[in-house]
């Protein structure tokens, strides 16, 4: 698997394994225990997104980068191999054809030429080309005529001379030759004159290393890529490092492969040295006798190499991939801001409600969920204040304890038998105070005084029943859990004796007369509960126990008293409070005399 395979899975098992983890922290609202927990989440998920987009479309483009690279290398390796093999076709061509000409020029003079000056032609035609390592020439029985090089103790090539005495040019493969410590090619021509009968043989030694190295040589391409000719053999003929010459290198891939298929190809494997190299095949026709097998031309460069042509489009995608990161994390900021800003106005506004605020209304619109929520809470507000109106209306009419119970559903729409506290109050001499006042004098000063009075009641916990002309009654122990009902009645009803103090000091200082009120108390057993027609009801309370009540206060007139209560009060109350026995007196509509008391003053501990 290649280093782009393994870097690419590893990413797609490390995005997969990051995409489960994120999602498994978005289910258990694992980022919730952070402040910009949303933020967090908002912004990985952005940036995940901008990373498998920016890797996706980054190894595409690479990959379809590299292999368009790859394939114009190798089509050029192939172009630079066809070059070099067209260049070695055509300069053995012209080695046969300079063989050629040189036979035809003495076939007609070869019987009248002196030997010097058929070696002078020899040294010409090795001088034009000095690639002729030795040209010699042979007559019809093979025996040598002269030779351009007459030191040199080389034997004559029997076999070439036999093939050219029979008519045909011969070459012979390429052959490491000592004396010359070089690859040489043998090639031999006939000579004859026109079709006559075959004069001699001319036979040449070619020194194809040097034919193969010059044609080679200049072939360079990118940093590391050059040309190598490898012979029928496997021996390296031609190679620009000169120490790599007759190395075999039959076991080589590309080698194999050339021979095998007799196709063009390459093939990624290891020189000799361990390198990585991107090998460009193709087999050449081997020059010499038929049956061997082919050359081969190599193009090899170091594998990886045109990464480097790369690194440029690495550097414009790593640095695209930067921007599109930075440019998503401006997103995810801007897109989280969005989110968060309306929700922490409803955050804020929730707050305010709880608050007790009610005046208060979000900015928050729109047809999205931010909006709709917001204008349900403002609807929400806008019926809570209309509740509160209601109530505030509701409590001037109905004591504002009941009203509360009413509206949370905790009265009993029934009645039952409960054991309170009944108090009644009402003015002295009212009739006559109210004739020296206009009616909305009267309506501002009974105002004025029940203002102070229910305040004293509601001030201990008792529920106002109702108002009875200038009078009042109030109730203790009728809606909650008071089982000191009897002592908070006596402490409203002082305070209303000493709140009658100050309104009477007002009084005197605006050259009014004073007045007094009476209270009566009484503790027993009624009915609490709902009363009235299916129409209408009213929370209160009935029994014989109100009548005494009430009866109990108009007491006061007659023993000229303030605060009057009941027996059943007083045994309640009687270790807190200084009272006064009044005398037996009976009330109106009972047979049995009752024993009353005055409340003093609390006493003092």
């Amino acid at each position: 698997m290649s280093e782009i395979a393994v870097a690419t899975t590893i990413a797609v098992l490390i995005w997969a394994l990051g995409l489960g983890a994120f999602v498994y922290a978005l289910r258990t609202r694992w980022f919730g225990r952070f402040a910009h927990g949303f933020f967090f989440s908002l912004m990985i998920a952005i940036i995940g997104i901008a990373i498998l987009a920016t890797s996706v479309i980054g190894i595409w483009g690479y990959l379809a980068a590299r292999r368009s690279i790859d394939q114009e290398l190798i089509m050029a390796m192939g172009d630079v191999g066809g070059i070099v093999e067209s260049q070695v076709e055509d300069e053995l061509r012209q080695v046969g054809v300079q063989l050629g000409r040189f036979t035809s020029s003495v076939a007609p003079l070869i019987a009248k030429m002196s030997p010097a000056d058929l070696r002078e032609r020899l040294r010409a035609l090795q001088y034009f080309n000095p690639h002729f390592l030795q040209i010699r020439v042979v007559d019809a029985q093979g025996k040598l005529l002269i030779a351009s090089e007459e030191d040199l103790k080389e034997p004559i090539n029997r076999t070439a001379i036999g093939y050219a005495l029979d008519g045909k040019a011969y070459t012979s493969e390429a052959m490491f030759s000592k004396p010359y410590d070089t690859q040489v090619m043998f090639i031999s021509t006939p000579i004859r004159n026109g079709e006559g009968p075959i004069l001699g043989v001319v036979t040449a030694l070619i020194d194809i290393r040097a034919v193969l190295t010059d044609l080679i040589g200049s072939v360079k391409f990118n940093l590391s890529g050059y040309a190598v000719v490898v012979d029928g053999e496997g021996h390296i003929l031609a190679h620009p490092d000169r120490t790599r010459l007759d190395d075999n290198i039959a076991d080589y891939p590309a080698v194999q492969l050339a021979r095998r298929n007799r196709a063009a190809g390459h093939v990624v494997a290891d020189n000799a040295k361990g390198e990585q190299k991107l090998f460009v095949y193709r087999p050449m026709t081997n020059p010499s006798t038929a049956g061997r097998e082919p050359w081969v031309l190599l193009t090899e460069i170091n594998y990886g190499e045109e990464m480097q042509t790369l690194m440029q489009l690495r550097r414009e995608l790593i640095l695209g991939g930067v921007i599109l990161i930075l440019g998503s994390l401006l997103i995810a900021q801007q897109l989280s801001d969005s989110i968060r800003k309306p929700l922490y106005q409803l955050r804020d506004f929730a707050e305010r409600i709880g608050g007790g605020d009610l005046s208060t209304h979000t900015p928050i619109s729109g047809k999205d969920v931010a909006g709709s929520l917001g204008k349900t809470l403002n609807h929400m507000v806008d019926g809570l204040r209309e509740r509160d109106r209601v109530k505030e209306v509701f409590g001037r009419y109905i004591a504002t304890q009941v009203s509360d119970k009413i509206l949370s559903g905790q009265v009993n729409l029934g009645g039952e038998a409960k054991v309170v506290t009944i108090l009644f109050s009402d003015i002295r001499n009212f009739t006559g105070i109210s004739e020296k006042m206009t009616p909305q004098q009267v309506v501002t000063f009974l105002n004025a005084y029940f203002s102070e009075m229910v305040e004293a009641v509601f001030e201990q916990g008792g529920v106002l029943d109702k108002f009875i002309g200038d009078g009042l009654m109030a109730v203790f122990g009728s809606l909650d859990d008071q089982p000191d009902h009897p002592r908070r009645a006596v402490l409203a009803a002082l305070r209303m004796k000493a709140l009658l103090g100050k309104i009477n000091g007002e009084r005197s200082v605006a050259g009014k007369p004073p007045f007094g009120i009476g209270i009566g108390i009484h503790t027993d057993e009624v009915i609490v509960g709902n009363i009235g027609s299916t129409k209408r009801l009213e929370y209160t309370v009935v029994g014989d126990g109100v009548n005494a009540a009430s009866r109990t206060q108009g007491l006061n007139k007659e023993f000229g008293t303030t605060i009057l209560i009941t027996e059943t009060t007083y045994e309640a109350i009687k270790n807190e409070f200084e009272c006064t026995p009044m005398p037996e007196h009976a009330l109106r509509g009972k047979e049995k005399s009752l024993r009353f008391y005055e409340v003093v003053s609390a006493k003092a501990h």
